[in-house]
């Protein structure tokens, strides 16, 4: 219990205790929430939520899977690259990619896609269209996380089972409907169940696109707390919404606890008879598909970053890069230096503390030594929403005159990485012979963990860096609640607005100047693209690089 003990404290500090808060703040004030509350059109929202999170899962998930099919199919030559360009969504900050979208809806045939599908109004700014067009935006962003864990699993179904459905004549079409899909049935829903309990909270997507209108079109949830805080004034109307984004994403989450522990087969096999070069090509027509949407919104921001404003407004739009400027880009490098340098302490510093709160405690699970209900515990604030945690913490702050400084981002933004990273390492300690402890007792090696098992779990502890580092960087919720100003280079330090406030902040100032807006997407998105293509390269290459497993 040793290992274990700082990630108890921490999930204690700045989980369960601000989580419980959450809901006793509803009964500090609760006549003055609900009177707050009549004041926003609360079943509407509630409306916008849940059709937001039902089809942001389930297209997410059904697209990931399609196109985790198609990609498994080919030789393993082309499985790299096309997997690559697959989750090539997952690269893209989703502020960043909110904001080219918002740029590639732009109505009357100037944006790519309202051309290319002759929509003549931007799809944003009308009541009837602008949840669909979130949606389209949630999706594109939620393929990848689905399209991962199916393809990883696919990919570990062993090639025997693969050759005699070859050497039966099952056919692909029979194979993938019938022996596949049940396999990686546990797969699927796990990814279904994480995007749907995410989706719960969503609040990037409409926050940036629209703000949550056009009037209340857009509103969800997690925009609802921001608002009852922020604008109406009322911490018991915020803290009841938040409770019930938590209420919502605790369905989920034990639906999730009992898929993990399942051990038969999920989902019905799918009876398919096509002959195979059918079925491939329908396959790869829609991957194909798939990769186009997923590629041309990143081709977008670098072709509208660097070329001259000129070529913005046109109808048709522009598409080819027939001139090229720097200025747009070079002024919003320029600018963004303060905001870098929170999001780059900000972001590392949660890697860190996520690797290090979360190997040790997954090592004593996966060794009997701690706690085994750590891990569901640790599982069910995973898939909570930061909304769940944030008034508490935000009050706290306040008082101890933390707010605008790194420390508040350092200690909150952890919670949703360090259970994840648990989760993950707790998978490869599990699989880690236990032979190399034996070992150690047996030549009373002292330290073992430092000196023994972490050297051999480097795989799987730099991936984790990775994935929190990253996801720290991409996080607008937290940094947009507790921090007012960027850093003002002074000691100690003051001011921690990162690169997404910076980012947001643009677009609000000038909707219209496109190159800006392109570049400022460009800049907020560029490290995290790059940790993440070499990251979702090492996925590729199999689980051995990465020391991680999906379940």
């Amino acid at each position: 219990m040793r290992l274990t003990a700082p990630y108890v404290a921490y999930i204690v500090a700045f989980g369960i205790i601000p989580f419980a808060a959450t809901f006793a703040l509803v009964g500090v004030d609760y006549h003055s929430a609900l009177v707050t509350l009549s004041l926003v059109p609360v079943a509407k929202i509630f409306e916008n939520t849940l059709i937001l999170a039902v089809m942001t899962s389930t297209f997410g998930t059904l697209i990931g899977l399609l196109a985790a099919v198609a990609v498994d199919m080919l030789s393993v030559g082309y499985q790299r690259v096309l997997s690559l360009l697959t989750v090539l969504p997952h690269t893209v900050p989703f502020v960043s990619a909110a904001l080219i979208w918002s740029i590639s809806l732009y109505g009357g045939g100037w944006g790519w896609f309202t051309y290319i599908f002759h929509i003549p109004y931007d799809p944003l700014y009308l009541s009837r269209t602008a949840l669909w067009g979130v949606i389209l935006v949630s999706v594109w962003g939620a393929i990848a996380f689905p399209f991962i864990i199916i393809y990883a699993t696919l990919r570990s179904i062993p090639p025997e089972i693969r050759e005699n459905s070859m050497m039966d004549n099952v056919g692909l079409a029979r194979y993938y409907g019938e022996v596949a899909i049940p396999l990686a049935s546990k797969a699927i829903l796990i990814a279904f169940i994480i995007e749907l309990a995410f989706s719960f909270g969503a609040f990037d997507a409409p926050y940036v696109l629209t703000g949550g209108g056009p009037g209340y079109a857009t509103t969800t949830l997690g925009i609802l707390t921001y608002y009852a805080v922020y604008n109406l004034g009322s911490y018991s109307a915020g803290a009841l919404i938040a409770a019930s984004i938590a209420l919502l994403a605790t369905a989920p989450a034990v639906a999730l606890f009992i898929v993990l522990r399942s051990r038969r087969t999920l989902l019905p096999s799918v009876r398919l008879r096509m002959p195979d070069p059918i079925f491939k090509g329908l396959m790869l027509a829609i991957l194909a598909v798939i990769l186009f949407f997923n590629i041309m919104p990143v081709y977008w921001m670098f072709l509208v970053a660097f070329r001259p404003n000129t070529l913005d407004f046109r109808s048709p739009p522009v598409m080819l890069p027939i001139a090229f400027t720097g200025r747009f880009f070079m002024d919003a490098l320029r600018g963004s230096v303060p905001y870098i340098i929170s999001s780059v302490v900000v972001s590392i510093a949660v890697g860190v503390v996520s690797v290090f709160l979360a190997s040790g405690a997954a090592y004593e699970i996966a060794r009997g030594k701690a706690w085994g209900w750590l891990l569901p515990l640790s599982i069910y604030l995973y898939v909570l929403p930061p909304m769940a945690f944030v008034i508490p913490l935000y009050i706290a702050y306040a008082k101890a005159h933390l707010l605008n400084t790194w420390w508040a981002l350092i200690m909150a933004m952890p919670l949703g990485y360090v259970t994840y990273a648990l989760w993950l390492m707790n998978g490869f300690f599990v699989d880690l012979p236990k032979a190399y402890d034996e070992v150690a007792a047996m030549y009373n090696i002292k330290g073992s963990f430092r000196r023994l098992i972490l050297p051999l779990s480097r795989p799987v502890l730099l991936s984790t860096f990775m994935l929190a580092t990253v996801g720290a960087w991409n996080a607008l919720f937290y940094p947009l609640i507790f921090s007012a100003t960027p850093y003002n280079f002074s000691f100690p330090p003051q001011g921690a607005q990162t690169m997404m406030i910076y980012a947001l902040t643009a677009i609000q100032e000038s909707t219209i100047d496109w190159g800006m807006l392109a570049s400022l997407a460009l800049v907020a998105a560029l490290p995290p693209m790059v940790i993440d293509i070499v990251f979702l390269s090492l996925i590729a290459r199999g689980s051995r690089a990465t020391g991680l497993k999906f379940l």
